[in-house]
């Protein structure tokens, strides 16, 4: 699915802004912005499986496409992009907060 010109000028005005809110260094800001085609790259496997990784264990993660793409600022120069389906997105905002809002 192909972005229309309302949605890009849409997206662009919350890239600015969560960029914009994101520039002190303290604020993450999530955009949930349009996917373009993606597919989910969420992994549904247990944190023994992803962070132990002991048996070997490969995750083909989520077969469904992405409904849309969270676009992660917390102030520096990397932007994280996570495609995610619509299944996924409030577990994955969950996990972006915890992850980078826990670091000092």
């Amino acid at each position: 699915m192909t972005r229309t010109a309302q949605q890009t000028f849409w997206s662009d005005q919350a890239l600015a802004t969560a960029r914009e809110a994101a520039a002190d260094g303290r604020t993450i800001a999530v955009v949930n912005d349009f996917a373009d085609g993606e597919q989910c790259s969420w992994c549904d496997c247990s944190d023994d499986q992803v962070l132990g990784d002991t048996d070997g264990h490969h995750c083909a993660g989520c077969a469904q496409p992405a409904g849309s793409v969270l676009r992660v600022h917390d102030g520096t120069r990397l932007r994280r992009d996570l495609p995610v389906c619509t299944g996924h997105r409030d577990e994955a905002v969950v996990f972006v907060y915890r992850m980078l809002g826990s670091q000092p």
